[in-house]
């Protein structure tokens, strides 16, 4: 009989909250003498990158997907690709959390050259996981549930979720009840979108019976960026996790089914934070054009500018006068600038790679004046703005809008000597103490038999 594999992502957890998870818990008790091992994410740590990493066993360089955003303004190519459904002119300037697998440079690990899988797989809240929007379809896997949250015309949403096959998101919905998007983001983010996760997980691995099945369950992201990794509120989002997964667990292991449990990055304390933008804007490299919208950057005439994700930023520059004016005001703040590493080198990197200071993290506003602010900076809106916004965890009653004070956050990640993630199977990779996350994907086949 063919091995069976499920893998729980859980972006966040790291050994000393692994610690935390119940003992009286379905997944506490899987827990019980496995030996767990950290997991270098590949560089930059952050969600879109280190998920095609894991699914494709390529590095960034190879697989193309260098942050949670693209620079979309420079290449025609890829403005091709991006969902046409919601701000398409802003997504051809900076997009981030783009779903398209078209994306991809090269194909998942369990696909060959054309998509056919060698196991039956399901892919389930991972990003770049749709076929695609024009031209010819790439399929990620057989079996797709990822959220696609479309806006009518009056602003009301005409969709949650988008499945493969596509009645499954409708029967989901049926058993479960709607898909909670609301607590997938924003400052109603909580473990109602990952309790819905994990059921529909299991309902998929006993109904669908993929032989390989990948989950994100998001629920610990939310608190370790509002509170930071060592509060007591990220002790609580462990368990809180931990009890959402008993329907998962139970369902794959009572199948003898395989887990891994593995969390693509770890969080970082921050207490301080710095905007690259404001900086390159006060030395005259980054234009503002004025719009209905506010204060935009004016890409056209901008000399420089930053897509800003995290703890780390693609700096974009016209030609090697302006990377020079802008490396000289960069360091001058203490923000490291450096072309990209080899692992990097892809078209889509920046002309230079920014890394926040430990302990801090980079906040994409660009202007000074509140007055100047678009009117997407008090929105939840991850698709018109040019870089990663964690004040969209935070609301602020006194604007009735998403907070607008950097400080607030407490935890974030990107760093290439950040905190480990975390591996733990029932088999041990053959080099325990240097697992990367470009080898998970030959320890899964190992797994798969």
């Amino acid at each position: 009989m063919a091995n069976r594999v499920c893998i729980i992502d859980m972006p966040g957890l790291n050994g000393a909250l692994l610690n935390q998870v119940p003992a009286d818990r379905a997944l506490g008790r899987w827990l019980v003498g496995k030996r767990p091992i950290g997991l270098t994410p590949s560089f930059p740590a952050v969600t879109c990158s280190v998920q095609a990493t894991l699914t494709t066993g390529r590095p960034p360089a190879e697989h193309g997907i260098i942050a949670n955003g693209l620079p979309t303004f420079r290449s025609t190519a890829d403005q091709a690709l991006v969902d046409p459904d919601n701000f398409v002119e802003y997504r051809k300037q900076m997009s981030f959390w783009e779903q398209s697998n078209q994306l991809l440079d090269v194909p998942r690990f369990w696909q060959d050259e054309s998509g056919r899988s060698r196991w039956k797989t399901a892919l389930l809240f991972f990003q770049n996981s749709m076929p695609g929007f024009g031209a010819a379809m790439r399929p990620a896997a057989d079996i797709v549930v990822t959220p696609k949250p479309n806006h009518g015309p009056d602003g009301k949403l005409t969709s949650l979720l988008w499945s493969q096959p596509t009645d499954l998101a409708a029967r989901l919905s049926s058993a479960l009840g709607p898909f909670p998007l609301m607590n997938y983001w924003g400052p109603m983010a909580g473990i109602a979108s990952s309790q819905w996760i994990a059921k529909s997980a299991a309902m998929i691995w006993r109904e669908y019976s993929p032989q390989l099945q990948w989950v994100y369950l998001p629920h610990l992201d939310y608190d370790l960026q509002r509170f930071g990794p060592d509060s007591v509120q990220a002790v609580q989002a462990v368990r809180d996790a931990t009890m959402a997964l008993d329907p998962l667990v139970g369902a794959v292991l009572g199948d003898a089914g395989k887990i891994v449990l593995l969390s693509e990055y770890a969080m970082s304390e921050v207490n301080s934070y710095t905007q690259p933008n404001r900086i390159l804007a006060d030395a005259g490299l980054l234009v503002m054009r004025s719009t209905a919208d506010g204060k935009l950057i004016d890409y056209d005439r901008s000399a420089a500018l930053a897509m800003v994700d995290h703890q780390i930023a693609h700096l974009y520059a016209r030609n090697s006068a302006a990377v020079d004016r802008a490396r000289a005001a960069l360091q001058e703040r203490g923000i490291s600038c450096a072309p990209p590493p080899p692992s990097l080198r892809h078209r889509r990197a920046g002309d230079l790679v920014l890394t926040a200071a430990p302990q801090s993290w980079f906040d994409y506003r660009w202007w000074s004046d509140p007055a100047d602010a678009p009117l997407f900076a008090r929105l939840v809106d991850i698709h018109r703005k040019p870089g990663y916004d964690p004040l969209e965890l935070f609301w602020d009653r006194t604007i009735n809008g998403v907070a607008q004070n950097p400080g607030l956050v407490r935890g974030s990640h990107g760093r290439d000597d950040g905190d480990q993630g975390i591996w733990v199977a029932e088999q041990i990779p053959p080099d325990p103490e240097d697992f990367r996350a470009v080898n998970v994907a030959s320890a899964i086949t190992e797994m798969l038999g």
